[in-house]
């Protein structure tokens, strides 16, 4: 097998995978690989080797803006080694792009007011008029190398042209195209690269796919709060109308009644709801107008006094439109939560398969890759793939991983009793005091990760010499890029650290730890999603589309199971690194659950007894 564009001395099953890929490249196809083993090198080169001579664009869609560049990056490294001059660039939208936006200083903007700013002030943009006006050569000078979104910014910043518009141009000379998954699932700005990019012309590439589902449900999903309709309240003054303003009332009135009844969470009658606040459906069709035209008018004028053009009126006004088109669809539910003093109402859609399986026929083909995709059948299922050929690939760590499951630890049940709470603590404290290196303790949740904290896990971590680090509930970006930072450059001190997280947090999958900036995993318990009402409705969804054993599989045991794996493959980015692992539940062990831990755990697993940690960690050769 020859490919020109691989640009790294192969390893093992490279070959294999680029041999698959190149002789399926007409299929969809489902790989799922672990981390290091290379996924995007072996797919981008295999896909180049066509997409040149069939003149085929490549669109890769990623999670999230921190992970566009990665193709690229790659792209520039397949040029210099194969001396190929494809051209490709990181695409984001016009919330990270708008030049006018940061001249503005507008915090916290969502993509929606973007849009609505671009689109009132676009004409008067003095970096829209000077793309119009700049010179189309030295456009096309950027197209001699691949540019990452950076790169791209600086430009256009250093020459005070549009940012967005300047990417949309580079799209008709891109071979690769990276971009956020929003870009080929939601019609509502697809389009914008649609018209650029005949998709029928394209091959898709989803990164970690595993995300495909949550991704569709936030897309899909909206909420309102009852500072929704404080501020409404406070918009509606403005305007001379006595009948939105009842309405309201009314439905604020009803709100803080409900705020009373509800505890936690439960599911909201939507019909019976809104009869309450306006009995006849045509005044509140009517109503609802009114909002969303004043909604327009606190917008504009908003904008016009230099403010975020951001109206409670015109969002009240979507939400229920959107209620009221959903009512009675299968698959969308409709849930009151109190948090404090606060109540939120949701519409939640958990249609994915529906959502998604007409997408996939709209390219070439699709390739799905992750690291936890598996099992292949059930993602496939999942996201509406119905003809695909699915491939697992893996490497060998070898001696470089130690993983265990322990007998007699569980957080089985509503609540962790004090017993257990203390064989976690003791067995914790024998495995820091084993593995002196930079260590992770991944939670099952952050009730069970609060017990342990109450009971003296920080004294514990802190007594063996270690620097404590916390994921908090709610933690916003900034505060957890610093804890991150603080916690990975202990790896190069002699005080090496620990870090308490859950793996429903970011540090369990969107954090990358290479080297020796985390060598020990201990997962506290399973990370199953806690049976609320949320979950029940979930439960309830997919076993009415899957039966019941197939619905509580792919909707409750296979999502567990992958945030584990998620957090298990924090440790190894490379086939270098070494990693001792500690699955701190015995249901691990059980065969159902087992079967889906990543290959590194299941090829080098031991079952022993919490008690026996200590003197079994004292006794390896690995040294950790």
């Amino acid at each position: 097998m020859s490919n020109h564009f691989f640009p790294y001395r192969l390893r093992e099953n490279q070959r294999e995978a680029i041999e698959f890929l190149t002789q399926n490249l007409h299929t969809n196809v489902c790989i799922h690989a672990p981390t290091g083993f290379g996924k995007t090198p072996v797919i981008l080169s295999s896909l180049l080797n066509v997409s040149k001579k069939l003149h085929y664009k490549i669109i890769w869609a990623v999670k999230t803006g921190n992970e566009i560049d990665r193709p690229i990056e790659e792209l520039k490294v397949i040029n210099a080694m194969s001396r190929e001059k494809i051209f490709g660039l990181s695409y984001r939208g016009k919330k990270d792009m708008c030049l006018l936006l940061k001249d503005l200083k507008f915090q916290g903007v969502s993509s929606d007011d973007v849009t609505y700013i671009c689109r009132k002030r676009k004409k008067s943009c003095k970096y829209y008029l000077n793309f119009l006006e700049f010179s189309s050569e030295k456009l096309e000078e950027l197209v001699k190398e691949p540019i990452l979104y950076s790169e791209l910014l600086n430009f256009a910043e250093k020459n005070e042209i549009c940012a967005y518009e300047l990417q949309k141009f580079l799209l008709d000379f891109a071979t690769v195209i990276a971009l956020n998954y929003n870009y080929i699932i939601d019609d509502a700005i697809s389009w914008a690269i649609r018209s650029k990019l005949p998709f029928s012309e394209c091959f898709l590439v989803v990164d970690e796919a595993h995300n495909l589902q949550r991704v569709v449900s936030s897309i899909n999903s909206d909420r309102i709060s009852l500072g929704s309709l404080h501020f409404a309240l406070l918009e509606i003054e403005e305007f001379d109308d006595e009948c939105v303003k009842n309405v309201l009332l009314r439905m604020q009135d009803e709100m803080l009644a409900m705020k009373e009844r509800v505890k936690d969470e439960a599911e909201l009658n939507p019909q019976e709801f809104l009869k309450k606040v306006c009995p006849h459906m045509n005044d509140l069709m009517e109503v609802l107008s009114s909002m969303k035209r004043y909604g327009l008018k606190v917008r504009k004028e908003r904008l016009k006094n230099g403010k975020i053009p951001r109206s409670s009126l015109f969002h009240l006004s979507n939400f229920w439109n959107k209620v009221l088109e959903n009512i009675h669809t299968d698959g969308v539910a409709f849930l009151v939560t109190r948090k404090g003093d606060n109540l939120i109402f949701e519409m939640w859609d958990m249609r994915s398969a529906e959502i998604l399986k007409d997408k996939w026929d709209e390219y070439i083909s699709c390739i799905f890759c992750s690291g936890t995709l598996n099992p292949i059948d059930a993602f496939a299922e999942t996201i509406g793939l119905k003809d695909y050929k699915g491939r697992h690939f893996s490497f060998t760590f070898g001696e470089h991983i130690i993983s265990l499951i322990t007998g007699g630890l569980t957080t089985r049940g509503e609540c962790l009793e004090e017993e257990m709470i203390n064989r976690y603590l003791e067995t914790i404290n024998n495995f820091i005091e084993h593995v002196n290196t930079n260590i992770a303790i991944f939670s099952a949740s952050y009730r069970v990760q609060n017990d342990l904290i109450r009971s003296g896990l920080r004294n514990i971590i802190e007594e063996n010499g270690r620097e404590f680090f916390l994921e908090r509930e709610g933690m916003d970006g900034r505060s957890a890029r610093k804890t991150l930072d603080r916690f990975k450059a202990c790896a190069d001190s002699e005080k090496k650290g620990v870090l308490c997280a859950t793996m429903f947090g970011r540090f369990a999958e969107g954090a990358d730890f290479p080297g020796e900036e985390l060598v020990g995993v201990f997962l506290v318990g399973i990370p199953f999603d806690r049976l609320t009402i949320r979950t029940k409705l979930y439960l309830d969804y997919y076993k009415k589309l899957y039966g019941k054993q197939k619905g509580t599989y792919f909707g409750y045991i296979v999502p567990a199971l992958r945030r584990a794996s998620q957090a298990l493959g924090r440790a190894l980015r490379s086939k270098d690194d070494r990693a001792v692992f500690l699955l701190g539940d015995e249901r691990y062990a059980e065969k159902r659950f087992f079967h889906l831990l990543p290959d590194f755990i299941k090829n080098n697993c031991r079952l022993i007894h919490f008690k026996d940690v200590s003197r079994f960690l004292s006794g390896q050769t690995l040294k950790v």
